[in-house]
């Protein structure tokens, strides 16, 4: 639908089909002209259903075997080359012939504790985005064979808050300190959150950015604390005395100027902050209202990983040299891909198809 949202969010709570994922905000406009992108399909829920339909019905149509509940356990080499894939179909053994080569699309390793504990240990413990299936079983079986990984502390860190609420307030750390421009891409505000104040965050603002929320995209989040004073709210959630009042205090007298010459947030969102004043608890988590009481577990926000195979432009899995790995490819959250410490929502989609496509296609060309 060519309309758009026109303010900081995850996903449109409407059709619109397009919005700002963070080309508008500091430093982005100062790189190139920003202009919206289209991230949402006209259709009931999100645009993976559509997109899986398209594909599926593509694959029926060509006749395709396509052989489902079949793990993958290993892959075969022949010489310095992989031709196939040893798999497990419930309590059978299968194997695989790969005349032209394997292609691994097996998503990342969320769901695998022990990876995550060796590899990217800041996301243990918080809510996992995925299907369940996120494993990193194509990672292994690929490292077993000499593949090179890059990245693999990485992760899109989804933290629980209303960014309409943030872009509106002010986001600081256990110290009172903000870190980020509140109207960059949510996202890229997780990321700092987590790996460098480890998720310690609280979202501060006043009633009258609460109040301009709409009530159906708050997500049923509502403040944790509220006092007259910043100093009874400093006391409230256990900030050192005066930290939010210096930082507030210097965000208001640049705010009355249109100014923020720490963080470059935007003007249009720029407005000093009057009591009473409120704050919220990222790690508290958040939940849509049909999900009952507004909160949920998860520690403050929920995660997936980035890190995975290093690979060519086409697909090719590299070494540990960075040379091919004649007959193996992979892409998709296997693969580290074009994301490390910069992952805007839903480009999976776009690195996944493209680079997929790259890789089946090198594949077939063996």
């Amino acid at each position: 639908k060519p309309s758009l949202w026109d303010s900081p969010t995850w996903v449109p709570p409407t059709d619109d089909g397009l919005m700002w994922m963070g080309e508008n905000a500091y430093p982005f406009h100062e790189i190139a002209t920003p202009a919206p992108r289209g991230h949402r399909v006209t259709s009931d829920g999100f645009g993976g259903k559509v997109l899986m339909a398209v594909l599926s019905e593509a694959v029926a149509k060509t006749g395709i075997d396509v052989h489902i509940d079949t793990g993958a356990l290993r892959l075969v080499v022949d010489g310095d080359r992989v031709v196939g894939v040893v798999a497990r179909h419930f309590q059978q053994t299968v194997t695989y012939r790969a005349r032209r080569g394997v292609v691994l699309t097996t998503g990342g390793f969320a769901d695998n504790a022990e990876m995550l504990a060796q590899h990217a240990p800041q996301l243990v413990g918080l809510g996992v985005n995925s299907d369940g299936g996120d494993d990193g079983r194509g990672i292994v079986i690929a490292q077993a064979v000499g593949a090179a990984v890059k990245h693999m502390s990485a992760g899109q860190v989804g933290i629980s808050l209303v960014p309409g609420m943030m872009v509106r307030g002010m986001i600081v750390n256990d110290v009172g300190q903000r870190f980020i421009n509140e109207d960059v891409y949510p996202g890229l505000v997780g990321q700092a959150a987590l790996f460098k104040h480890n998720l310690r965050v609280w979202v501060i603002l006043d009633e009258q950015a609460y109040e301009e929320v709409p009530v159906d995209e708050r997500w049923g989040v509502q403040p944790h604390f509220v006092a007259e004073t910043l100093a009874e709210l400093e006391r409230e959630i256990g900030m050192p005395e005066g930290a939010l009042e210096s930082t507030v205090g210097e965000y208001n007298r640049f705010a009355e100027r249109g100014e923020d010459p720490y963080f470059h947030k935007s003007a249009r969102w720029l407005r000093p902050l009057r009591p009473p004043f409120a704050a919220i608890d990222v790690r508290r988590g958040m939940a849509p209202p049909e999900y009952g009481d507004g909160g949920t577990s998860g520690g403050g926000a929920e995660v997936f990983t980035i890190g995975g195979l290093r690979t060519s432009v086409d697909g090719h899995v590299l070494d540990l040299d960075g040379e091919l790995i004649p007959g193996l490819f992979a892409a998709g959250r296997a693969t580290s891909g074009l994301h490390s410490w910069g992952y805007i929502s839903g480009t999976s989609l776009g690195d996944g198809t493209y680079f997929g496509r790259r890789a089946g296609g090198a594949a077939a060309r063996q």
